[in-house]
């Protein structure tokens, strides 16, 4: 890769500040959310000017969920961003939790007794029922990864996308073990630049960090 990618969480949601599975359901972005998308944005902004690249020249890869093109939308219009509905790749979809989408903690144990210590006995390979493992996960994500290794080649690069896909995205740009994706942040305060086999945090000056 020539040019960099970076690499964005979207927004608090209400569901993150609940601490809920959203995996492919959605929740919209509170206020801190979308005041965490604007900072992104402007911070991306203050990141191309310093490395002399025009915003409208960035290409943008987004995931199609509601939280995803809500944060884009505002982040991409704080930045000056193209994009269109070209730009949006199921691939880079939260990962599923199935059954357990929408639901917190206690509620998963009260419905599966059990399932949420053996997740965490065997976090990479654990599937909820009906939903996707991590090693699943990573599976969809390679190739996207790869496509947009392809187009970093011509020109940088912004991808929107989620916490658990985005470690994913990120451990396999690295090239580091399962067990390393697996520590790696999510911030929503945050985002990454993905250049010549590192990988740079970008922080802003509003945020919060929930983990999914």
């Amino acid at each position: 890769m020539h040019h960099p990618v970076y690499l964005f969480r979207h927004g608090e949601t209400a569901w993150n500040a609940e601490r809920r599975a959203q995996g492919h359901l959605d929740s919209p972005l509170t206020a801190a959310g979308r005041a965490q998308a604007r900072a992104m944005g402007a911070t991306l902004a203050e990141e191309l000017r310093k490395a002399g690249y025009e915003p409208s020249g960035v290409i943008v890869r987004a995931s199609p969920l509601g939280r995803v093109r809500e944060t884009l939308a505002i982040a991409a219009e704080a930045a000056g961003l193209a994009h269109d509905d070209q730009c949006f790749d199921h691939r880079l979809r939260e990962m599923s939790w199935g059954d357990w989408d929408g639901l917190n903690g206690a509620e998963i144990e009260a419905r599966w007794p059990g399932a949420m210590a053996a997740r965490r006995l065997d976090h990479w390979n654990y599937q909820p029922p009906r939903g996707e493992s991590y090693v699943m996960a990573a599976q969809r994500a390679q190739p996207a990864l790869d496509d947009i290794a392809r187009l970093a080649a011509e020109q940088p690069v912004a991808v929107f996308a989620h916490g658990g896909i985005g470690r994913v995205l990120r451990g396999l740009f690295l090239r580091v073990p399962d067990a390393e994706i697996l520590t790696m942040d999510q911030p929503q305060d945050a985002f990454y630049r993905l250049h010549r086999g590192a990988a740079a945090r970008i922080g802003t000056s509003v945020g919060t960090l929930v983990e999914a």
